[in-house]
């Protein structure tokens, strides 16, 4: 029997709750408002997003869903060439002569190649002249695309994920200031932003002196809520034929922290090494499991820490209680005020530790299992 709980991207029939946010970011898609979603990584964004952009092609015909991702971008000729590829797979739903004729069409500039395959399907490669600056070539794309949603009388919605990758190019700025002065113009595309590395992401949109700053309404991604969740764990082994009681599901979630790659994943270990019933001691042979399955990320985040970030780290996981900068913290690491402060914001800039309830935590609570099972003290 194949495990209920997914690793990846959700499929409609495992999706898990995200009412109000299906909703929400549904409304902003329609009125054409943009929308930056954040969150730490491995939430669900990249799956909510997906689900979000098949359902509004379902209910309209004449909406058109651009996903582009940008996690592996190094240079402004790799965005344009991403997104390209993006644009042509989206609106080749049906690949014909008509079809290619439509797409050579499309720009002036950016020139595409298919390849097709014995099942029908087609892969596509970008060329362009390497003297064309990025301002003619991004002007080529938005252009193209506000031209042909308004000849085929079509809403478009461009997602672009991992957004804050493009702040790693010489040119980002220059790009920031193209894409805003896009977004203030068109009618008929609308614009979704996602990003994981939120301090680098989130500073592109409320700084006074970046282009998109105001441009974009800031929507936070919370975790999925305690009650719905652990109706999600007990139904994954209902409907496997296997048991799971609802203190033992609350207790999965409680491990992982509410953190939804990890309740799933945590919940897949833990349907693995049941047979009919789930123990208490399957949850926690499936949490030593997880914290192993993890240890090379978490050995390679740390291995690239400096001390005082790695002192400052154990001592929040050590004393979670604690204030950062009370007496009590300060004594505990060893750190002057000024040290602490500075593995702070060092930490904070690289998404490792967050804000909670007035006290800083580790972002990734099983990263938090580790260093206590294997870097404490």
């Amino acid at each position: 029997m194949k495990n209920p709980f997914t690793i990846g991207i959700a499929k409609e029939e495992r999706f898990c709750n995200r009412k109000k946010e299906i909703k929400e970011l549904k409304n902003f898609i329609k009125n054409r408002q943009s929308v930056v979603i954040y969150s730490p990584r491995r939430y669900g964004k990249t799956s909510l997003i997906k689900k979000v952009l098949h359902d509004l092609e379902k209910e309209n015909k004449n909406f058109v869903g651009m996903y582009v991702d940008l996690f592996s971008v190094s240079s402004y000729q790799d965005f344009v060439e991403i997104f390209s590829k993006s644009v042509i797979h989206s609106i080749g739903r049906e690949v014909n002569r008509s079809f290619i004729k439509k797409v050579k069409n499309l720009f002036r500039s950016i020139t595409p190649t298919f390849t097709f395959k014995p099942d029908g399907s087609f892969s596509v490669s970008i060329s362009f002249s390497p003297s064309l600056t990025i301002e003619n070539l991004l002007s080529d794309l938005f252009e193209g695309l506000e031209n042909y949603a308004e000849n085929n009388r079509l809403s478009l919605c461009i997602v672009f994920d991992e957004f804050q990758e493009i702040t790693t190019l010489e040119e980002s700025k220059k790009i920031e200031g193209i894409i805003r002065s896009y977004i203030q113009n068109q009618q008929n595309v609308s614009y979704v932003f996602v990003g994981s590395r939120r301090k680098l992401l989130l500073d592109m949109f409320i700084d006074q002196k970046r282009p998109f700053y105001k441009s974009s309404y800031l929507y936070r991604l919370e975790k999925i809520g305690k009650e719905e969740f652990v109706k999600c764990i007990k139904n994954g082994f209902d409907k496997t034929g296997k048991i799971c009681f609802e203190d033992i599901a609350q207790n999965i979630y409680d491990l992982a922290e509410g953190y939804p790659y990890y309740v799933q994943k945590l919940s897949a270990i833990v349907w693995d090494l049941t047979d009919k019933k789930v123990s208490e001691k399957i949850v926690n042979d499936a949490l030593k499991t997880l914290i192993k399955m993890e240890s090379i990320d978490f050995e390679n985040i740390w291995i690239n820490l400096n001390k005082g970030e790695k002192i400052v780290l154990k001592t929040i996981v050590k004393f979670p209680h604690l204030s950062v900068y009370s007496k009590d913290f300060i004594e505990s690491s060893g750190l002057s005020i000024g040290g602490i402060q500075k593995a702070v914001n060092s930490l904070i800039k690289k998404d490792i530790i967050e804000k909670e309830n007035k006290k800083l935590k580790l972002t990734d609570p099983v990263m938090a299992h580790w260093i206590k099972k294997s870097v404490q003290d």
